[in-house]
């Protein structure tokens, strides 16, 4: 599982703890709080897990990386047609690309182009009107 600005640890940390055979790599542009994900990853002893201190189209360059994950997570992040299309590099035929967007009660589904497509939008905490976009890599 690829996280993308991975700030807190969250989606990726709790993820990480419930399945703790996934391979994490967590992903922030922001030196403090990839500091601090290292030593949370040092603290809780995850295994499998590493941060790496850069933005998600730094990694386009490292080919070791491309369609090699299952899923990629992506929370508070602006969410662009541009940046959903250089995601997909990352994913196998088949991944999903899971958006967790806060109080989108009434927002679209992004716009994706092949070789995304749209899956779901599954509601999280109701209250807070947030919402798991589930996008999928269909070619």
């Amino acid at each position: 599982m690829l996280d993308i600005g991975s700030g807190g640890g969250s989606p990726a940390i709790p993820l990480k703890l419930a399945m703790p055979a996934i391979h994490l790599l967590m992903v922030e542009s922001k030196t403090r709080k990839s500091a601090f994900l290292r030593e949370a990853i040092r603290h809780l002893d995850l295994h499998d897990a590493a941060v790496e201190t850069a933005r998600a189209e730094d990694l386009l360059t490292r080919p070791e990386l491309h369609e090699a994950h299952d899923a990629v997570t992506v929370r508070a992040v602006r969410i662009e047609q541009k940046l959903l299309a250089r995601l997909q590099a990352f994913l196998r035929l088949g991944g999903r690309i899971m958006l967790f967007r806060s109080n989108v009660a009434n927002e679209a589904p992004p716009l994706v182009a092949p070789p995304l497509a749209y899956e779901a939008t599954l509601p999280l905490v109701e209250s807070l009107r947030s919402r798991l976009v589930v996008l999928r890599k269909v070619l």
